[in-house]
């Protein structure tokens, strides 16, 4: 049983599907209306939404850095967010674009969710926009991505030898490049896929022909602030990381062993643990993650595991099963808005299954 829902949680891990895992996250702005725009784009100016010519229905969005014209040359980085909110990376790094002189360009079309072929196409696409319609330095396109954008960054970059360096935020997955490449992954203390993104720089891809970093931040389960991501730049710039010795990642192999020991135990315990236990066990988490920090990536695990699993369960119209699972994922994240419109699913199914009175 445990393994059964180990394996299906990191199915879920391993994909591009992903759920707010508290109410900081971003929410994505939704793109203006398609309109087909000249190639005059103004620069210094974050501009959301522009079609493809290829395909009016994908778009992305533009900042061109102060200074650009049409002889730049300039290199450009292009980012994939899960929630396919182009503008949001661009919001946050414009003005790093502006004092290293990068072109940078969202996806509005990749996103969670979408098949692997999808999503590599409109990367493809994405880049050949770049090429035909920018001037950029073909040979100096990046990829980037956070969290389902991660994998996307990842995967099409290992499958197009144009693209020399990669930069993940927040989630890895497993890649097999037909030619060399540069990785830069930014982990933050408090996400859920620390641990898995160490393990991922420190065995997977060590015999890989990958150059590679994993800076370590404080933050959460996000695209790394404007501040911490000019170690991006740099990167590209040099192919190196500015004092990487004071910013590789802290945990140790024997504890990021324990995270994943009580990890598997969690799992266990969603069969043979009664809510009252629960209760004191995420009250013992909520009071112990001030003091470490593996206990609030624990609880949004937690949390993630809750969705996964109780919505599966759903599905199966196991009611009774995912009653249980969702007051666990209450408990440990009460402001999770998906976890209520599943409890709102649930009423719903139990009413049905009442019948009308």
């Amino acid at each position: 049983m445990v393994r059964i829902l180990w394996l299906a949680l990191l199915g879920l891990l391993t994909s591009c599907s992903e759920h707010n895992t508290s109410t900081e996250t971003t929410t994505p702005a939704t793109p203006a209306p398609v309109v087909y725009l000249k190639d005059n784009f103004k620069t210094g100016e974050v501009i959301p939404v522009v079609p493809l010519h290829i395909d009016a229905g994908q778009t992305f969005a533009l900042y061109l850095p102060k200074g650009y014209s049409d002889t730049s040359h300039l290199p450009a980085v292009i980012f994939f967010d899960p929630h396919g909110a182009g503008t949001l990376p661009l919001n946050l790094y414009h003005e790093l674009a502006d004092k290293y002189h990068y072109i940078l360009i969202g996806s509005n079309t990749s996103k969670n969710g979408m098949p692997l072929d999808q999503t590599q196409a409109a990367a493809y696409n994405l880049f050949s926009e770049a090429k035909t319609r920018l001037s950029v330095d073909a040979a100096k396109i990046t990829y980037c991505g956070f969290s389902g954008g991660a994998k996307v960054a990842l995967l099409s970059a290992a499958s197009n030898p144009a693209i020399a360096n990669v930069i993940y935020c927040g989630s890895k997955v497993e890649i097999h490049p037909n030619h060399n490449l540069s990785l830069l992954g930014f982990a933050g203390v408090r996400d859920m896929n620390y641990g898995d993104m160490v393990m991922f720089d420190k065995k997977e891809i060590t015999n890989l022909p990958v150059k590679h970093y994993l800076v370590e931040w404080k933050g959460k389960h996000e695209f790394p602030a404007a501040d911490v991501f000019n170690d991006a730049f740099i990167f590209l710039n040099t192919g190196t990381v500015e004092n990487y010795n004071k910013k590789q990642v802290t945990i140790t192999l024997a504890d990021m062993q324990r995270e994943q020991d009580k990890k598997n135990e969690y799992l266990k315990c969603f069969k043979d643990k009664d809510l009252d236990w629960w209760k004191k066990e995420i009250a013992t988490l909520n009071a112990k993650k001030k003091t470490d920090i593996m206990d609030e990536r624990l609880l949004a695990f937690l949390s993630l595991a809750c969705y996964s699993i109780g919505g599966g369960q759903l599905e199966q119209n196991k009611l009774d099963v995912a009653e249980k699972i969702l007051a666990i994922y209450k408990l440990a994240d009460p402001e999770n808005k998906d976890c209520d419109s599943m409890m709102t699913v649930l009423s719903q199914k139990k009413g049905m299954q009442m019948g009308p009175k």
